[in-house]
């Protein structure tokens, strides 16, 4: 009913009704349909006899309300009667109708299927009984009242949100109401099921005061120690003060502890102290250990106790600082790895993106990667993922995580909040996603300036990066070393490589990470915009959609981008059913809260804020100049820059950036069993074949092999195997234009001389219509004919060439013949000279006879061949031009009058070709 926006619902036959004949259980009972556990629970609520309740389970359902009144007027409960009961029974019969509903939905697949299937529809339940749960009209009578009204879904609508205006023959449809929640409280709880992933508890690396091992919660996501999560490594500098002593790191505690088990005197323990960098410590031990000649077992004995130190020192570092709890309580239940370039141990030989690509395939899940971590239950591990095995800070983080975890709920977001109001309540259900080859990315080299007085800057990662240098307080040499390279990508990588290196102060990299990131960021692309106008306009062209920037998950960008390449993140959006709205929520919240993989979209909320900052300023794209590039190249859209981590060296001419696989949320629903979901993310795009650009090598190459060699097949092949294939695919492409080329020439030469073959005819029948309309003019010449061929040599008159003329044949004719043939008597008779018309044809006139019509016309012939005898006898190679009438015997004969004596036509050389155009006539076929 118009157009699906309305379904109806009938009465207790209809799969859709509280009253439809279907079991539903609960604690322990059995009941035959919704109603009757609606009633049944009020019944029993008022503390009616159970026997009674008992015989109501036996009532048909239509009956049930009724029955139900029954029962309860029998045995009303002391002090009250109907009307005390009134408001109570109609709260306690939504409330437990809403209840029967829930246990049917989980209980009942065809109804929970029937209830989705309705989609966004308004349902409207047709029962005539009753007006409180239905409309109190049949599905009849409501069509019949509909038409007379003249109201559609919306007005329907209305009515059923606003009882004041709703008309009295209208029920309050309670029960529709139920179903459309019911159906709301469904979906929401798929969409959840989708977003959430299930949490693992694993057994961990330590013991308790039991001897049992910790337990740890995990699920998919693996976060490494880097960027804003590198203070709880054990690598980190961070100082802290343990039993009245002050250390810079936890290695640097261990590493103390151990020289004080050797008794080593207070100048190597002093070297280990002045060390900056964690890193450095065991380089630092080891030279001390052998220019002191220390052997090893005595390092042995020592060294197995490093661990609990190292242990002791982690937990006391964090449980005394509120920020490193808080930290650690922001991972969630993720998977932390150690990457740090240490004790092998204690840190992790796999790279967050290693074990990323191992999570896609479908037999390794959390529980696996730990026990890899862990060491098998006997200590095998296999050799292609050895060198999992240790990660000892990831495995005690963990732990320490869970029982932090216990004591509070709270989770720190890992970036300043931003105002997300204003976005969502402008933004259009339409997503636009770019990647980090857009126009818009801080790595598009676009120069800018910073003020009129300085110099231009290569592109806004430079001035990230050189506002990162004053905000953490780099100093000259690791400035210059940022700074210098005039490639984005490099300066980009370099800035972060320097962060990562050397240890800052904790607060300033908090509030780098935090903040101040975000911030320079927006700025450098604001000074972008406005610089490079074309540009804006390009970003004002998206409207209110939604911005997406989609790049691979990595830890230390994990508030920035997507976490998804565009092909995953739409087909996961269609999968989830979120909207927009829902979106900008979900990646705003903390990444304990998020689905696991699924990052922040900083980026895109930031062009978003710039882009209603731009036009609260007035300023409109049709007053800007146009980017003249396409689409596809404004937003980079499919490019291998998606799996592109800041850390690690990226080439986007490598194929594995085409092909590369990482787990994703899509991911994740498609190893729950969604075959088409699996289908989507294990798409890869296909790299670009390379081809070299430099013409002048090329020529070379190809005129090498142009020239002649003498049976040097042999050695053109050696030559062809030491040519690289991207310097073949240009010889390749270069021998196809010369092949085109040529091609073309051959198309115009041969297009040319259509034309003029075209042209040579208009010409000739030019030249036939004159000649045809001069003969019209002046009369036939004796003897001539259009089809007629070419007079011997013999006759033509070489002495006067200029009487020849052309005849519409094309062949060459004279007016004069040598008159070696009496023409005197046609010169008498021209007045009686019949014009051959031209191209005249001789047809026959007799029937042939066949079979028996052969004998009775032979009198016919002979007559016929009589009258011939004479003209045949003049001249037996003339051919009359038209059968003579046969003679009527009643009638006398009529004066035959001779025919015009005729030259004899000459006789037709039979190699001769025709003209164009010239048609060989009866006469010239006989002669011939």
């Amino acid at each position: 009913m118009d157009e699906g926006k309305i379904v109806l619902i009938g009465n207790e036959t209809d799969l859709l009704h509280c009253g439809y004949s279907h079991a539903i259980k609960d604690s322990g009972k059995r009941y035959p349909s919704a109603v009757h556990y609606t009633h049944c629970m009020i019944l029993t609520q008022l503390n009616v006899d159970e026997s009674a309740v008992d015989e109501l389970l036996c009532t048909q359902s239509q009956d049930v309300p009724r029955r139900a009144q029954q029962l309860l007027l029998e045995n009303m409960p002391h002090g009250h009667d109907m009307n005390s009961l009134a408001s109570y029974l109609q709260g306690s019969r939504q409330s437990y109708t809403m209840q029967g509903l829930r246990l049917r939905v989980e209980q009942d697949q065809d109804f929970e299927k029937t209830l989705m299937d309705t989609n966004e529809a308004l349902l409207i339940v047709c029962d005539s009984r009753d007006r409180e749960l239905g409309i109190g009209m049949d599905e009849k009578i409501f069509m019949d009242w509909m038409a007379k009204e003249k109201a559609d879904a919306r007005q329907l609508g209305f009515w059923m949100k606003n009882e004041a205006s709703r008309p009295a023959d209208l029920g309050q449809n309670q029960l529709g109401f139920f179903l459309m929640w019911i159906r709301y409280e469904v979906k929401e709880r798929r969409k959840a099921s989708l977003l959430t992933r299930e949490v693992q508890h694993i057994n961990g690396l330590s013991t308790d005061k039991d001897d049992k091992p910790v337990k740890i919660s995990v699920n998919d996501l693996i976060i490494s120690l880097q960027g804003i999560f590198r203070p709880l490594s054990n690598y980190y500098p961070f100082p802290f003060e343990m039993k009245g002593e002050r250390y810079r790191s936890v290695e640097h505690y261990a590493y103390e502890k151990l020289f004080n088990a050797l008794k080593l005197d207070d100048k190597m323990i002093e070297k280990i102290q002045t060390t900056p960098l964690p890193v450095d410590v065991p380089v630092v031990a080891d030279r001390i250990f052998r220019n002191l000649e220390i052997s090893s077992e005595t390092i042995s004995e020592k060294i197995s106790k490093m661990d609990r130190w190292r242990q002791s020192a982690m937990k006391h570092k964090i449980v005394h600082n509120e920020y490193l709890q808080q930290l650690l309580l922001s991972t969630g239940d993720s998977i932390i790895i150690d990457t740090a370039l240490g004790d092998s141990l204690w840190t992790c030989g796999a790279s967050e993106t290693e074990l990323q690509r191992l999570l896609t395939k479908a037999y390794v899940n959390p529980e696996r990667i730990i026990d890899w971590m862990r060491g098998d239950k006997d200590g095998h591990v296999p050799k292609s993922v050895s060198n999992l095995y240790g990660n000892k800070t990831g495995l005690l983080l963990m732990e320490l995580r869970g029982k932090l975890a216990a004591a509070t709920q709270s989770r720190i977001p890992l970036i300043s909040p931003i105002n997300t109001s204003t976005l969502s309540a402008i933004v259009s259900p339409h997503v636009i996603c770019f990647t980090a080859e857009s126009v818009w990315h801080p790595l598009y080299p676009a120069e800018i300036r910073v003020a009129g007085d300085q110099a231009l800057l290569p592109s806004p990662s430079h001035y990230v990066a050189l506002q990162a240098t004053k905000i953490l307080g780099m100093n000259k040499e690791d400035s210059d070393y940022i700074m210098e390279c005039q490639s984005s990508l490099d300066c980009w990588t370099r800035l972060h490589e320097v962060i990562e290196s050397k240890g800052r102060n904790l607060e300033r990299e908090q509030n780098w990470w935090m903040e101040k990131r975000q911030q320079t960021i927006k700025e450098s692309l604001q000074l972008l915009l406005e610089q490079h106008p074309p540009l804006l306009r390009a970003l004002l062209d998206t409207g209110d959609s939604l911005l997406v920037f989609c790049s691979r998950f990595s830890s230390i960008d994990a508030e920035l981008s997507i976490g998804m390449r565009e092909s995953d993140f739409r087909v996961w959006m269609h999968e989830v059913d979120i909207t927009t709205k829902q979106l900008i929520e979900l990646c705003c919240r903390p990444m304990a809260f998020r689905p696991p993989y699924l990052g922040g979209n900083r980026l895109g909320l930031i062009l978003m804020e710039l882009r209603r900052e731009f036009v609260l300023k007035g300023i409109f794209p049709q007053n800007l100049p146009e980017l003249l590039i396409g689409v596809d190249t404004i937003l980079g859209s499919d490019s291998p820059a998606e799996n592109m981590i800041t850390l690690e060296y990226f080439d986007i001419l490598q194929p594995f950036n085409y092909s590369s696989l990482w787990i994703n949320p899509l991911f994740l629903l498609a190893k729950t069993g969604n075959s088409e979901a699996m289908l989507a993310c294990c798409r890869v795009k296909q790299s670009p074949r390379l081809v070299t650009v430099d013409d002048e090598k090329i020529s070379e190459i190809v005129e090498k092999l142009g020239k002649e060699n003498e049976a040097n097949t042999e050695e053109d092949v050696e030559y062809l195997n030491k040519i690289a294939p991207e310097d073949l695919r240009a010889v390749f492409m270069k021998y196809c234009v010369k092949m085109r080329n040529r091609m073309n020439e051959l198309d115009r030469q041969n297009g040319e001389m259509q034309m003029m073959a075209m042209e040579t005819h208009r010409l000739q029948t030019i030249r036939r219509s004159l000649a045809d309309t001069k003969e019209k003019e002046v009369g036939p010449t004796p003897g001539s004919s259009t089809s007629a061929p070419p007079l011997p040599p013999s006759l033509v008159v070489s002495a006067q060439p200029a009487n020849m003329h052309r005849i519409a044949a094309g062949r060459e004719n004279t007016t004069q013949f040598d008159m070696s043939y009496d023409y005197s008597e046609m010169e008498e008779d021209k007045s009686r000279h019949v014009k051959k018309e031209k191209q005249e044809y001789k047809i026959p006139t007799i029937k042939r006879s066949f079979g028996k019509d052969r004998g009775n016309d032979e009198r016919r012939n002979n007559q016929y061949n009589s009258g011939r005898k004479n003209n045949d006898q003049e001249s037996s190679r003339k051919r009359q031009l038209s059968p003579r009438k046969p003679e009527v015997i009643k009638k006398p004969p009529p004066e035959v009058v001779a025919p015009p004596i005729v030259p004899p036509k000459p006789k037709r050389n039979p190699d001769e070709e025709l003209s164009d155009g010239e048609i060989l006539s009866t006469d010239e076929e006989d002669n011939s």
